[in-house]
């Protein structure tokens, strides 16, 4: 997973620091957006959910915190280990697509049903591809140190959409909650090109690549939104 690094790379700390910040912000993000629906249904008076909705979110919490983890333990010069939880990380990837499409679909037909407005399909459907494309890339290009880091940030940051268009919900705005959601993502994505730049005076090929496709996906996954042809999928779906 990420936050792997060469000799030839930057002072460590610089490194450790700014991928373990990412890391714990992820976390924080997703607790907060989540915490209302799922971790603190309890207490909240959210409404029940399916089982499969439940191993979705174990899957997608397991999945923040190995990339958490994973970047503790090279922060704390354990790559042995890094590469032997590996693994576990490629799996977790395959079901976090898996199920991220699934509960796409199944929520498509609950929401509705129980009379509230859920964004259009394409949008979780976008992020899930986003961040299959990256991880699969980060998988590709494991050996390439520098590449796999931002490709498996950028990939977990895709994920984050969603409880992020729930934290804009809940402070508010002249936006939809999904349009809140690609914009902060985005701020992820300014904050890894700033760190590019001023580190090393230009911006990686791993975070113009991926940060070009969060940028290209997002007035793309609108435009869809609104086309016929996605209209008619989606309709087969029982979605929007």
């Amino acid at each position: 997973m990420a936050t792997v690094f060469g000799r030839r790379s930057l002072p460590l700390s610089a490194e450790h620091r700014f991928f373990a910040v990412a890391a714990v912000a992820l976390v924080a993000v997703t607790f907060i957006g989540f915490a209302p629906s799922y971790y603190f249904s309890r207490f909240t008076g959210a409404p029940a959910l399916e089982p499969i909705v439940h191993l979705h979110g174990i899957v997608f919490t397991g999945w923040i915190l190995l990339y958490a983890g994973q970047t503790g333990l090279v922060s704390m010069g354990r790559s042995d280990l890094h590469r032997v939880v590996g693994p576990v990380g490629t799996v977790l990837a395959v079901a976090v697509v898996a199920l991220g499409f699934t509960v796409a679909v199944l929520t498509a037909h609950v929401v509705p049903k129980a009379g509230k407005i859920n964004p259009p399909i394409i949008f979780p459907f976008t992020a899930i591809t986003i961040f299959g494309l990256l991880f699969a890339a980060a998988f590709i290009y494991r050996r390439k140190l520098q590449h796999h880091k931002r490709l498996m940030l950028m990939a977990t940051v895709s994920l984050a959409t969603t409880p992020l268009a729930r934290i804009g919900k809940m402070i508010g705005g002249p936006l939809s909650p999904p349009l809140m959601g690609m914009l902060f993502t985005d701020l992820f994505i300014l904050v890894l090109v700033a760190f590019d730049v001023r580190t090393r005076g230009r911006i990686h090929p791993a975070t113009a690549i991926g940060g070009g496709l969060f940028v290209l996906s997002q007035p793309l996954r609108i435009a869809m939104s609104q086309w016929p042809a996605w209209q008619a999928v989606a309709a087969s779906l029982g979605a929007r």
